[in-house]
């Protein structure tokens, strides 16, 4: 079972050095962009993913203050952790977590065109198109009622 940690002195480097394989690097921001972007856009919440004392990875989200909607805009596992489910349970804890802190009735995520593996995710998970494009990536939401 995976659980959500905030980032730490203690936990700080190991989270930097998250990385995804060399074919996904186009597709998401490293830890190091956002985390600089956390400390600009402080709305954004960024978290490191555990699975007991293992750090496999990454989620940062976001009240968007224009739209007054929740974002997902960080998801990266390791590469080392990969295809073993970590990143279905990571959205679905995520999603859960921002409906008992915030109460939305939405939240939103997109994607790099391109990047399948990211859209098959999200829309196993129950996540619909809504055909947008925000900076040339595609949004998804996911509604709660």
């Amino acid at each position: 079972m995976i659980e959500f940690k905030e980032i730490t002195r203690e936990n700080f480097d190991d989270c930097l050095f998250l990385e995804v394989t060399e074919e996904q690097e186009d597709f998401v921001a490293s830890t190091m962009f956002s985390l600089a972007e956390s400390k600009v856009f402080t709305e954004n919440i960024p978290l490191v993913i555990y699975d007991g004392d293992l750090m496999v990875g990454f989620v940062m989200y976001a009240l968007d203050p224009e739209e007054n909607h929740y974002w997902i805009h960080r998801l990266l596992i390791d590469k080392k952790y990969q295809k073993k489910g970590y990143g279905t349970q990571a959205m679905t804890k995520i999603v859960n977590l921002i409906q008992e802190l915030h109460q939305p009735s939405k939240v939103l995520t997109s994607f790099e065109p391109g990047n399948t593996v990211a859209e098959k995710l999200y829309l196993s998970l129950g996540f619909k198109h809504t055909g947008r494009l925000v900076d040339d990536e595609a949004v998804l939401e996911y509604c709660f009622n």
